[in-house]
């Protein structure tokens, strides 16, 4: 059955790649007890590895073109599971207990993906997941201009890793961009929501952001600050009024909200 690839739907899929297959097994180390969920299972590359391993698989495609083949190929496979739906949309805490994400996900929804197992943290404690290469560069970023807001909204609730880089060769159709392979796993012991509150510390960090090209003091008076009060608080910092915001580290974004809260 030949399939056509839609470009609404970002797919570009991984084709019969072993070594990069392998790999994403390897790192992802899978274990034969676990629950995995493959968001944009493609025609079900990696889906084939996952099923081997897993005791659950449990596949979200938008596609319906898809669902075809994929239910001729694993719909006799008691551990596949198929959702035939908007993974944006999906109740997850309906779909597994507990359990993590590996997948090759479709790169024109990556932030909102990651968003939104980001708020299931509860049952999802893992995600390695295929993303394009300068995005993975940027959320494993750990200074300089490659950080932003989404660097730190992933450092707030996990540990971000870069694991390897796939040429876009690999696909069909070939995307403009390299792939990279990349983990985040969430912190256990809720290290940051447990010394600030989430919309503290995003409050800060979005507003310290808000234009790139400003420095830190410029930025921070969009929160209705005069510059003499910031100046005065990123003294006791120690942090220079001309720094940007992509060169301070979680600590310092954290120390910063609570000195201009402290009035």
């Amino acid at each position: 059955m030949s399939f056509k690839h839609k470009k609404k739907f970002g797919q570009n899929f991984l084709t019969d790649q072993n070594d990069v297959l392998n790999r994403i097994m390897e790192v992802s180390d899978v274990k034969e007890d676990e629950h995995i969920i493959e968001i944009g299972p493609g025609e079900g590359a990696l889906t084939a590895l996952l099923l081997e391993k897993a005791k659950n698989v449990t596949c979200i495609e938008i596609d319906t073109d898809l669902e075809k083949i994929l239910t001729k190929k694993y719909a006799s496979n008691p551990k596949f599971n198929l959702i035939m739906q908007d993974v944006l949309t999906v109740d997850l805490k309906n779909v597994l207990s507990k359990g993590r994400v590996v997948a090759n996900i479709p790169y024109y929804i990556t932030s909102p993906i990651i968003n939104k197992i980001i708020e299931n943290r509860d049952i999802i404690s893992e995600m390695f997941i295929m993303v394009q290469k300068e995005v993975a560069e940027r959320v494993c970023s750990k200074s300089g201009k490659e950080r932003s807001v989404l660097t730190l909204a992933v450092e707030y609730y996990g540990e971000a890793e870069y694991l390897f880089t796939i040429p876009k060769a690999f696909f069909t159709p070939p995307p403009k961009v390299d792939s990279a392979f990349m983990s985040i796993k969430f912190y256990n012991d809720r290290r940051y929501e447990d010394r600030i509150s989430e919309s503290l510390f995003f409050k800060y960090v979005k507003a310290a952001f808000s234009n790139k090209r400003k420095n830190i003091i410029n930025n921070l008076t969009t929160l209705g600050y005069s510059k003499d009060f910031i100046r005065e608080k990123l003294e006791k910092l120690g942090i220079s009024e001309t720094e940007r915001a992509e060169n301070l580290t979680i600590e310092q974004f954290i120390d910063l909200a609570e000195i201009f809260e402290e009035e």
